[in-house]
């Protein structure tokens, strides 16, 4: 039996939009396809006031399904 890559989620934390998009960028160019791309700000905030923020980037890229879809192909 052959191992298959059938998923890959990441998640990554960022300082900006661009980083985010480049990120995504790279998910897209992996070979798969690119089937979840989630940017998030998140903030931390002390006392009402915002004292930190990064975004938060998840991809998924979907390599292959659960049955080879080539079998019986002639």
């Amino acid at each position: 039996m052959s191992k298959v890559l059938m998923r890959r989620v990441e998640t990554w934390r960022v300082e900006t939009e661009a980083e985010a998009e480049a990120i995504i960028e790279n998910a897209e160019a992996e070979g798969g396809d690119l089937t979840k791309k989630i940017i998030e700000v998140k903030q931390r905030k002390q006392k009402g006031e915002i004292v930190e923020q990064n975004l938060k980037v998840t991809t998924q890229v979907d390599f292959a399904g659960q049955w080879d879809t080539n079998q019986g192909a002639e």
